[in-house]
């Protein structure tokens, strides 16, 4: 890897002391820097050198209307106002916005006890959802790497939980804005990162569980592996990293309709994912096609005897993340119109009519493991078993029954 720094000044000099860069007699100064890896450049140090002898062939002005007009023209696609008669709370600095919320925690045993008032500024909510598309917009381009958990601006040489690409929903969660909110662009290093992962899956398919298709685990990193990381049982032993990641394939063909786009990249990375859990999923003793031994990312569940366990058959995300990657499939086949594609239509039509649905607990909620256990952790951040309703479609606030 490597670094390069340059200064160019308007009026005075500038000159190398040792370590150290001299600006003197100057009327102003632009630093520029520029860095690079092997994994993209043969020769990083060159690289960078000839990035910054274009950088300041342009004057300070040039580069900033440069910057501007390219940020502007994706951050300006979506605008959202919940304050129509003006907010109220414009000037008050974020901080003490944030302050205000947390106050309007409602008392317990009221209605909604224990929950944000989300009425009490809705002008930050608007802000907020800004903020997001900003983080994207700042550190995920056409060209670039995927953005990780912190992202690229991360100040921290120990960020929490490495920073790294964990796909048991974070890296999805960083881009959820992207298709809803006009920054489909910004979609593209995911897509990068994903057609990656898959050669790489397919030999993990095949030597762990003897199945076709491709499969990713709970994390990646930039050179895509696919395997099992780490110890930690609530996370590691769970197989539907790849089949997620290939559903945000489907969602930007669903916004954009690109024939093209769902043709040569999205179809073949979904139908690779689905054929995985073809081969992987096995029926239990009701004689549903479930998928395991997997977890329910990254919760535990107690027994009756008091114990907790995490490893278990047919976790309710897993088999709605499976559900709804065959509908998309089923859907994409169609619309792709290929013939060779009837005997694989026809394993999914199979497959589809024995997996279980979302099914509802003795606590009216949706069950998080086919059996009814008790949360070690009620109401854990993951909230995996709403899979089915965001991101995905399986139930839908107006049309599912209750």
């Amino acid at each position: 890897f490597s670094a390069a720094f340059r200064a160019v000044q308007e009026g005075g000099t500038v000159r190398m002391i040792g370590d150290f860069l001299s600006v003197e007699g100057a009327d102003a100064v632009t630093l520029l820097l520029a860095a690079q890896t092997s994994f993209r450049e043969k020769h990083p140090e060159e690289a960078c050198l000839i990035q910054l002898e274009r950088a300041a062939s342009f004057s300070y002005d040039e580069l900033f209307k440069r910057h501007v007009k390219e940020y502007r023209q994706r951050f300006d696609r979506f605008e959202l106002t919940l304050t129509p008669d003006g907010d109220p709370f414009e000037e008050l600095p974020t901080d003490q916005r944030l302050h205000r919320l947390q106050e309007s925690l409602r008392e317990p045993g009221k209605t909604g006890g224990g929950s944000l008032d989300l009425s009490a500024d809705p002008g930050l909510m608007a802000l907020y959802v800004q903020y997001g598309r900003y983080l994207l917009l700042s550190c995920s381009r056409p060209g670039t790497l995927a953005a990780n958990l912190q992202g690229i601006w991360n100040q921290s040489f120990t960020p929490p939980w490495e920073s790294k690409y964990t796909i048991n929903i974070n890296t999805q969660m960083n881009y959820w804005p992207a298709e809803p909110l006009g920054l489909e662009a910004c979609h593209e290093p995911l897509f990068d990162l994903i057609e990656r992962m898959v050669p790489n899956g397919r030999v993990t398919a095949q030597e762990m569980y003897g199945c076709r298709g491709f499969v990713a685990h709970h994390n990646t990193n930039l050179w895509a592996e696919t395997r099992p990381e780490g110890i930690l049982m609530t996370c590691t032993v769970w197989p539907m990293g790849g089949a997620w990641l290939s559903l945000h394939l489907w969602e930007h063909y669903r916004y954009g309709l690109d024939a093209k786009f769902l043709q040569e990249r999205a179809y073949p990375v979904m139908k690779e994912a689905a054929v995985f859990l073809l081969d992987y999923m096995t029926l239990n003793g009701e004689g549903e096609l479930v998928t395991g031994p997997s977890v329910s990312p990254e919760n535990r569940f107690v027994l009756e005897d008091g114990s907790s366990g995490s490893l278990c058959m047919g976790p309710s995300m897993d088999v709605q993340i499976a559900l709804t990657l065959f509908e998309a499939c089923l859907e994409a086949a169609h619309l792709i119109g290929a013939n060779e594609e009837a005997g694989f239509i026809e394993e999914l039509e199979q497959a589809i009519r024995r997996m279980p649905k979302p099914r509802i607990g003795r606590h009216g909620q949706i069950m998080e493991w086919q059996t009814d256990h008790e949360e070690a952790d009620p109401g854990h951040r993951h909230i995996s078993q709403l899979f089915a309703l965001h991101p995905g479609r399986l139930i839908d606030a107006f049309d599912t029954p209750v």
